[in-house]
């Protein structure tokens, strides 16, 4: 192995970023840099003791060459031998409906697509074509939107595996001889001409300035990135370790901190602090909410202001909040309770997306055991039923299977990852002495099991609507 292909598979070993035995999946557009990656994986597979195959998307924005192109990949795959997943995502009708950023649609749709065959397939792995020349581009594109350069991750999480991103340690002159020398067959895609698109702006005109004046700017970029990388991970890990230092809950489970305290730490972890603060509120929310840098500093100047309380709006629902010495990050809206009972033998509807039942196990209805999504079985004296369904209330705790104490709702629901809005909706049940016994969807009390007991008199079903 030599030149090119040793190059790469030095990059690969020194990151870590595949193992023997790893199924890859090549993201492949059918340009110079995603068949050069199609093909040295291709030739390399053995030597790399690796399973590879190739997805392809077609965006449908340029008619029979954009779907010549999803041919020409699936044919090159067939003279290689390795697997090829051919998929088409209807931008035009997608922008036609929702309207939306012409490449961010393409990058969503593409994306969910690679998702969809990698957990289909099993594939732990999916490897793009990003080389230096792109890493150089994303720094410039970051910094000119006032985000830190970070550049591209050189590998990260992908839903159910690992992005990698073999390519970083070439440059696309190198691509280029890589492809003459071997022969590997390629498509151009027109629109990497046009003006149109801004990182096309910073590769036409930018970048080749900036070659001229350094030509080692491309080379220089990626250890330069993967230096500052490493050494945001360890600025994200000391963040995270005085979050969990500090940070207070709550009786209803939202994230609160001394000023004092907050204003001790160093400035550059207060920064990346408030992030995670956030991520209590929004945590597998929205997954899109970014949180602005604006909006960061705006938080800060307030955190370091003599100024009396302060009141912030944040988005969906929630805002900033501080009181003499401390603040707190919360919703805006109290929970209004509202109980029904639940009459036994009859179902009952909660929140329009599930409904609850309890019988004795010699009344059951077995119709409703076909529907149901969660079957437990109890047993409580009678003077604690009937049984209530509620929403969480201020102070709520249920005991647990295996547990002494009782655990408090709000940190039942931060240690199960419940986002915010779910946890307004959850069902909780209640006895008539308004002891909590079931969070139906998360978790059951020590007086529930799953399986019947010699014990068990009574049976409680969930189902969805």
């Amino acid at each position: 192995m030599q030149g090119f292909d040793k190059k790469v598979y030095q990059f690969i070993q020194e990151h870590l970023l595949v193992q023997p035995g790893s199924r890859i999946l090549i993201a492949c557009s059918g340009g110079v840099d995603s068949m050069a990656l199609l093909h040295f994986f291709a030739t390399n597979r053995k030597w790399l003791q690796i399973d590879i195959g190739a997805a392809h998307v077609d965006h449908m924005l340029r008619g029979e060459e954009s779907a010549a192109e999803s041919k020409f990949v699936e044919k090159f795959c067939e003279g290689v031998g390795i697997p090829f997943y051919g998929g088409n995502v209807p931008v035009p009708a997608i922008l036609k409906r929702t309207g939306g950023n012409v490449q961010t649609v393409c990058r969503e749709g593409r994306y969910e697509f690679f998702d969809e065959v990698m957990r289909k397939h099993r594939y732990e792995y999916l490897a793009t074509g990003h080389h230096a020349e792109d890493q150089l581009e994303t720094v410039l594109m970051q910094v000119t939107k006032g985000s830190s350069p970070l550049g591209m991750p050189i590998k990260r999480r992908f839903t159910i595996g690992t992005l990698i991103r073999p390519f970083l340690s070439v440059d696309k002159a190198e691509i280029y001889q890589y492809v003459k020398e071997r022969e590997v067959p390629y498509h151009e895609d027109p629109s990497n001409q046009s003006d149109d698109y801004m990182r096309n702006r910073f590769r036409r005109y930018i970048v080749p300035y900036m070659v001229r004046e350094n030509k080692s700017v491309v080379k220089n970029i990626v250890p330069l990135t993967d230096e500052l990388q490493e050494d945001e991970a360890l600025l994200q890990q000391l963040a995270k370790e005085q979050v969990e230092l500090h940070v207070e809950f709550t009786h209803d489970g939202f994230p609160s901190m001394n000023v004092k305290t907050f204003q001790s730490i160093p400035t550059a972890l207060q920064r990346r602090v408030i992030p995670l603060l956030l991520d209590y509120l929004y945590h597998q929310e929205n997954s899109a909410l970014f949180y602005k840098s604006d909006l960061i500093r705006q938080l800060l100047e307030h955190l370091h202001s003599q100024d009396g309380n302060v009141s912030i709006d944040l988005p969906y629902g929630f805002h900033f909040l501080r009181e003499y010495d401390k603040f707190t990050l919360r919703s805006k809206h109290a929970v209004q309770p509202q109980q029904i009972p639940l009459l036994r033998g009859e179902k009952v509807y909660w929140d329009d997306y599930l409904w609850l039942y309890w019988e004795k196990i010699s009344d059951v209805n077995n119709d409703i055991l076909l529907s149901a999504k969660e079957v437990t079985f109890f047993d409580l004296p009678e003077e604690s039923l009937p049984l209530s369904v509620r929403p969480r209330k201020e102070g709520d705790r249920i005991l647990l299977q295996g547990m002494t104490q009782a655990k408090r709702l709000s940190r039942l629901f931060i240690d199960e990852k419940v986002s915010r809005t779910l946890r307004d909706q959850l069902p909780v049940i209640v006895t008539k002495q308004e002891e909590v016994c079931a969070v139906p969807s998360l978790r059951y009390g020590n007086k529930f099991t799953k399986q019947q007991t010699a014990d068990s008199k009574y049976i409680f079903v969930v189902g969805n609507n």
